[in-house]
């Protein structure tokens, strides 16, 4: 009886049997995926924080209805944070606990006898990272979509699409290529002749565990020197917003602490 490629051995950044090199390389993808999910967090607290800068101007404006709507937007701004936050952390978390289970198993309990088990409780975390990554996604989109207005020198356009790509890294891709196999394996012999003749999905879903692992690490170094590359266009060294601050006091705050003053002012 064939078994559906979806019930094989392999698992999420994980190989499924002992080898050499075999567990390292599971780490590795786990503590990417932290630096991923703690740049996430960094990107979405500097946005925020910009944001409520932007709205707080104009709660010493002169004019009394500017006033109360730059007040009114806090409250929503407020609110929208509380949200945002919520996805943000627990793709944060998720990978936390990934990384730090693996290493626990890996370092205070016998794995070279029986991967099964350590591939099995990995898969939840797995699990739970494709649903921290949407969660997290649509946050961020949903702070783009409703406060972009106040983020005019922060150029925000390629920083959210970077942010958005960075975050697929972790848990997405590598799901969707197992969802692909899934359906794949569920199709008639015939169909399945076919999708492996598809150009370049054809060759995904025929390689073996080894051929996947290996695929999947070269790929995400061309992913990673592209989405530096585009960072370099994002974050420009002179946009405005390195030197806005909310009031007169956190300007006085960032003369007198030289932590606080802008690398390049």
């Amino acid at each position: 009886m064939r078994l559906p490629r979806w019930q094989r051995s392999r698992t999420s950044r994980t190989w499924s049997r002992p080898g050499a090199c075999s567990w390292p390389h599971g780490i590795c993808f786990f503590v990417g995926d932290l630096f991923e999910a703690w740049a996430l967090y960094q990107f979405g607290q500097l946005t925020l924080d910009l944001i409520r800068s932007t709205i707080g101007r104009g709660t010493s404006d002169t004019d009394p209805h500017e006033r109360e709507k730059a007040q009114a937007l806090l409250r929503a701004h407020a609110a929208v944070e509380s949200l945002a936050w919520l996805g943000v952390t627990l793709f944060l978390v998720v990978c936390i606990l990934q990384a730090g289970w693996s290493i626990y198993l890996l370092t205070f309990t016998d794995t070279s006898d029986d991967w099964t088990s350590y591939n099995s409780q990995m898969n939840c975390f797995t699990a739970a990272g494709v649903v921290a990554s949407f969660a997290a996604i649509w946050n961020v989109t949903i702070v783009e979509r409703n406060f972009h207005i106040y983020l005019d020198s922060y150029a925000p356009l390629m920083k959210f699409i970077t942010v958005k790509i960075i975050v697929t890294f972790a848990f997405f891709q590598q799901a969707l290529v197992y969802v692909l196999e899934a359906i794949e394996s569920t199709m008639p012999s015939a169909i399945q002749g076919l999708s492996r003749k598809l150009p370049i999905v054809g060759d995904i879903l025929s390689f073996s565990d080894s051929q996947f692992t290996l695929f999947y690490s070269a790929l995400l170094i061309y992913e990673c020197v592209l989405i530096a590359l585009l960072h370099l266009w994002a974050w420009s060294a002179e946009e405005a917003w390195y030197t806005e601050v909310t009031s007169e006091g956190e300007q006085e705050k960032e003369d007198e602490d030289p932590e606080r003053r802008p690398l390049l002012s």
